[in-house]
């Protein structure tokens, strides 16, 4: 008996199969290498359309950087002609700056004080001067018609010194209040004394009422402004206007604490006519001035406090 025997396995497709898996590889490939290609073209493209972006963009940032830093240069030569022109304006007047605030209202902390004196010229005004001198102080006196020698040399030392010469009225009448035209001419009538004795061509038109804009009436107040004046009351007094005043030690340390509370303070004194007011001078202005006051004369063209406005 013949034995079995088990028949080989044959791949009869053999040479199909390796055709097939060789064509497949080389489109294997193929696709690897067209993707590679296309990735290599793709980043060419991207860094291509990147350095045009960059050029562009500095292009861009240096035409606008240019007219910017033109800009800069002439705003630095215009701030460098303005602190020039301040400096030249502080160098000719260190104070322009506080005065300039005091025509604009614009007085928070600048420490300023006016000393104003009512009722002089006396014998005693010289030895008043003499202490505003001494301190480098500016006062202004609120005078009356003193028509004698003594009073003519203060009137002109006054204005010489650089102090305001102010006006008072010539008789310090407060019947004149009832009579408006009679005000005026009696503040007139001091008005042209002055000019004739200090030669001045215009005087610096700063006024007190006798007593104070409230002891007149609208009709004066109102016609003074429309003359082109300009008047001041006080917000800090030395107490010194009665028969019998103080001492001088309580009316420098009235006018001090009285300074203190105030930006701005205009100080009523009848210092030429009170021996303890002119005491108490010196006092006030060491004091203050150790502390940052400033003590100047007024001007026409500042701002005062005022009892009665119109």
């Amino acid at each position: 008996m013949r034995k079995k025997t088990t028949p080989k396995l044959r791949i009869k497709n053999l040479p199909r199969f390796l055709t097939l898996s060789a064509m497949s590889l080389i489109l294997i490939v193929m696709i690897i290498m067209s993707l590679f290609f296309l990735m290599t073209k793709m980043t060419e493209l991207f860094n291509t359309q990147k350095q045009i972006l960059q050029t562009s963009s500095a292009a861009n940032s240096a035409e606008s950087n240019a007219p910017k830093a033109e800009t800069a240069t002439v705003n630095n030569n215009n701030q460098s002609a303005k602190t020039n022109t301040a400096t030249a304006t502080n160098d000719a007047d260190p104070l322009a700056d506080i005065k300039s605030r005091l025509r604009s209202g614009d007085t928070a902390g600048i420490k300023v004080v006016f000393l104003t004196f009512d009722d002089g010229p006396s014998e005693n005004t010289d030895e008043l001067l003499d202490m505003l001198n001494e301190y480098d102080a500016k006062g202004t006196f609120f005078t009356t018609l003193h028509d004698n020698d003594n009073a003519k040399a203060m009137y002109r030392r006054i204005v010489d010194e650089g102090h305001t010469l102010a006006n008072h009225t010539s008789s310090h009448d407060y019947g004149l209040y009832n009579n408006p035209d009679a005000f005026f001419a009696d503040v007139d009538e001091l008005d042209q004394y002055q000019k004739t004795i200090t030669g001045q061509t215009q005087t610096s038109h700063v006024f007190r009422f006798p007593g104070g804009s409230t002891n007149s009436n609208e009709a004066c107040v109102q016609g003074l402004v429309d003359r082109g004046w300009n008047y001041s009351d006080w917000n800090v007094s030395s107490g010194d206007g009665c028969a019998d005043p103080p001492s001088s030690d309580v009316i420098a340390q009235m006018i001090i604490e009285g300074c203190r509370e105030n930006d701005v303070s205009v100080v009523l004194s009848h210092a030429e006519l009170k021996d303890s007011s002119r005491a108490a001078m010196p006092i006030v202005i060491e004091t203050l001035q150790q502390e940052g006051y400033t003590f100047l004369n007024m001007e026409k063209d500042y701002n005062y406090p005022r009892h009665l406005e119109v």
